[in-house]
């Protein structure tokens, strides 16, 4: 099956809250086989053209079921982009997934080594931004989740200890044992252990599973995964940036994603948390149906999927350009079970949300 042409397109899709995500979608075609769909998720394109003749450039005539040779090759260029390069990287290893597992009659999770779990435990996000802007509004969203069945949320501090713990109380105080906090986000805003330290044992009675990315400089992650009773989360991009963050005792866990490169990529920084001993999330929340499903098929791959992950866009979303959305049920997602990614695209959806194409 050699590659004969790729096509990219620029979607847009409405959060729940109003904000508006784009997402590359691409489609490679083959000489003699199926579509391949992939996604480069929460990215928006100022050139989908270009994006298009460069993946023509570098993809057209190669072998599509070589799938580690071609992310290997996407992984080491620069596409000079509003779309960073492991997002670009990242659809095509998508979509080479759904095109091999489609021309083998297989959901892509075999391709990656078969299930070791049915399902993975995921979160809503809660942005600490919106309290400050409209409490209540904010409660409302958490509302809606247990509306629609969930209970599993992650929250990204404010900045302001005193408004995140009376939020987070209220919260606990309506809803009681119907929500539960998956995690306190920083978002890297700490630039010394003493402060993050201070702000995490002011919220620390809220018993989450984890906090997420203290610091974005390892030294100062370190002397604070070093004080604290939980697991310490950061996002692991990169092979050498794992490597880094094991070795200087910046995290007990990483948090990986399909977006660094695709899952042939992040297959490896599982392999370096187990050899590590570390244990393993998969993080973001904001991919559409294709990156969703990506994220799912590897969450359910992977042995050491260790804590609850972060991939809710079923939820997130009030639009998608698939003809069905992720099954989500109970703070679970489940990977679709048709050949590839499980996902097809609807026309007419796509048609309505595309806003660029090539």
């Amino acid at each position: 099956m050699n590659i004969i042409r790729v096509e990219v397109f620029q979607i847009e899709t409405p959060r729940y809250y109003g904000y508006i995500s784009g997402h590359v979608i691409v489609k490679v075609h083959v000489d003699d086989g199926p579509v391949g769909l992939g996604e480069a998720s929460d990215s928006k394109a100022q050139d989908v053209s270009a994006i298009a003749r460069r993946y023509n450039d570098l993809l057209v005539g190669r072998d599509a079921t070589r799938i580690t040779e071609i992310n290997e090759l996407l992984r080491a260029q620069d596409f000079g982009s509003t779309v960073s390069n492991p997002h670009l990287a990242s659809a095509i290893d998508i979509a080479l997934y759904d095109l091999n597992g489609k021309a083998q009659g297989v959901p892509a999770y075999v391709l990656l080594g078969g299930k070791t779990r049915d399902r993975i435990y995921s979160c809503y996000p809660i942005f600490g931004g919106q309290v400050q802007e409209d409490f209540e509004r904010a409660a409302s969203y958490l509302q809606r989740l247990v509306d629609l069945g969930h209970h599993l949320f992650r929250y990204y501090v404010s900045g302001d200890s005193a408004l995140d713990d009376r939020f987070l109380t209220e919260m606990k105080s309506r809803y009681g044992e119907r929500i539960k906090l998956k995690s306190l986000d920083f978002s890297g805003r700490f630039r010394d252990w003493e402060a993050a330290l201070r702000y995490a044992d002011a919220l620390r009675h809220h018993a989450p599973y984890h906090f997420e990315q203290p610091s974005t400089i390892l030294r100062v992650s370190a002397e604070f995964t070093k004080r604290v009773d939980l697991p310490v989360t950061l996002h692991i991009g990169s092979l050498a940036h794992g490597y880094e963050a094991a070795e200087r005792g910046a995290c007990t866990a990483f948090n990986v994603a399909c977006v660094s490169g695709g899952p042939t990529h992040i297959r490896r920084m599982f392999a370096l948390a187990e050899a590590a001993g570390l244990k393993c999330l998969i993080g973001t929340d904001q991919e559409s149906t294709l990156g969703t499903a990506a994220q799912v098929h590897v969450g359910v791959a992977m042995p050491n999927l260790d804590l609850p992950c972060d991939p809710m866009g079923p939820v997130l979303y009030t639009k998608w350009p698939s003809t069905e959305n992720i099954r989500a049920e109970g703070s679970y997602l489940y990977p679709p079970e048709g050949p590839g990614m499980g996902v097809e695209l609807d026309e007419q959806k796509m048609k309505e949300l595309t806003v660029a194409s090539a």
